[in-house]
């Protein structure tokens, strides 16, 4: 066939002008074209080899998908030109891609998460329907207006057996070295040394995204809200109190910009009055409160746990966090109270907050962690099933603030070394390997 660019000027189908050859891949070429209306967008030509129908099929299939993040088929069919036959696909315009974004400068942790639940979703829904990209890089993922998508012309069906399946894994693989080039700029782990940890979830992504233990669904459940939160083990300075963490809210992305829901905030009613009267009933509240503390702490029964209501937990930036733990276990209908019997192991309702060691302590207040939620009814639910399976752990809900995230500990409150030894107990008795001890001495 003729060079690519002696096809410049010719029209496709009429409608599709070739304006300018923008770069040749093998057998394909892709062209700066309008739109149909006017606009600029991309055409793409491909040789055909006997295998133009196959390739309408792919991109019939893509069409049939209408994904929100993939790139949106405007038109495609078969031409000749010049006596050789040709299929080609008019594409959506498209604004900027993140190869060129990430020459410049890294993504933010909130526009990497924008990219990475883009590509998620569409990934799912190619290997769901019998299709793999195998073509996953930064040039490949584009900013169309308000939303990420993923090239959608290279596609390909899914082979069966164990090619398919490796095809799958290389995708999984691909996508986690494009998030990891997103917050590092780096294509391997060993570059990108210097800038870990990584955020979470990107952290247990890109490693087990890159090593080939995770897979594209174990991807998506590690960008779901609700997924249940899990910490990796970190050294922890024996002396000095954990800093709590500031997130910093990121800049807007130009070229790729985030979806924020706007929380309306209740005006608090003004005047003088107004504010007697709140502090007023506030102080009656408090007082009762204390009486109520000082009389019923130890009357309280542990049934107030089902007036918990369940909250399912929100995985947030500021979360110490790795992604896909294994699935939260429901207690038992059994697991009820039951006042006649013992409770050696019983949910506490109300997380435990950490009292403030004494001046010059040298122990300090080590407790083992082994999950994280943002939920504290399904860090008590965390609890129970550890529970009814291992008493001897004497699990709890702790939190060092007050509030999330909720932490599931075993074993109380200890000393260093004997934290370390509860640490080696809890894993042999099936808690996760990155369960880790922590001094929460104030």
């Amino acid at each position: 066939m003729e060079l690519w660019t002696e096809y410049e000027g010719r029209t496709i189908d009429g409608a599709f002008p070739l304006t300018k050859l923008i770069r040749p891949e093998g057998r394909s070429a892709f062209f700066s074209t309008s739109n149909g209306v006017g606009g600029p967008t991309v055409i793409r030509l491909i040789e055909s080899h006997f295998d133009d129908e196959e390739i309408l099929v792919r991109w019939r299939g893509i069409q049939a998908l209408n994904h929100p993040n993939l790139v949106k088929l405007i038109q495609f069919g078969r031409v000749t030109l010049d006596e050789t036959s040709l299929v080609y696909a008019v594409m959506e315009p498209v604004d900027a891609n993140m190869g060129e974004i990430v020459a410049e400068r890294r993504l933010t942790v909130q526009e990497t998460r924008q990219v990475a639940t883009s590509l998620a979703s569409a990934l799912d829904a190619l290997h769901t329907n019998g299709f793999v990209h195998e073509h996953i890089e930064p040039a490949n993922v584009l900013a169309v207006g308000e939303a990420i998508k993923l090239r959608s012309d290279c596609i390909r069906e899914t082979p069966e057996g164990q090619e398919g399946r490796e095809l799958k894994g290389k995708d999984a693989r691909d996508f986690a070295v494009v998030l990891l080039q997103a917050l590092t700029q780096k294509k391997t782990l060993e570059e990108a040394k210097r800038d870990q940890p990584l955020e979470a979830p990107f952290d247990s992504i890109i490693r087990k995204g890159m090593s080939g233990e995770w897979g594209i669904p174990e991807i998506v459940a590690a960008l779901r809200p609700d997924t249940e939160i899990r910490v990796e083990a970190r050294p922890v300075a024996v002396s000095e109190p954990q800093a709590e963490k500031v997130v910093e809210t990121p800049a807007e992305l130009p070229t790729y910009p985030t979806h924020r829901v706007q929380v309306p905030v209740e005006e608090k009613s003004g005047g003088i009055e107004g504010r007697r009267l709140a502090i007023g009933v506030g102080a009656m509240l408090l007082l009762l409160l204390v009486a109520f503390f000082v009389h019923g702490r130890w009357s309280k029964s542990s049934a107030a746990v089902q007036a918990n209501a369940a909250v399912p937990a929100i995985a947030t930036e500021a979360s110490d966090a790795a992604a896909a733990p294994p699935a939260l276990e429901t207690p038992a209908a059994d697991a009820a109270p039951v006042v006649a019997a013992p409770a050696p192991a019983a949910v506490t309702p109300v997380a435990s907050v950490p009292e403030r060691a004494t001046q010059g302590s040298g122990t300090g207040q080590w407790r083992v962690v082994a999950f994280t939620y943002n939920g504290e009814a399904l860090a008590q639910q965390k609890v129970a099933s550890i529970a009814a399976k291992h008493p001897d752990l004497r699990p709890e809900v702790f939190t060092p603030n007050g509030h999330a995230p909720y932490l599931v500990v075993v074993g109380g409150t200890m000393g260093r070394d004997e934290a370390f030894a509860f640490v080696r107990k809890g894993r042999a008795e099936g808690l996760p390997h990155d369960s880790y001890a922590q001094n929460y001495r104030r």
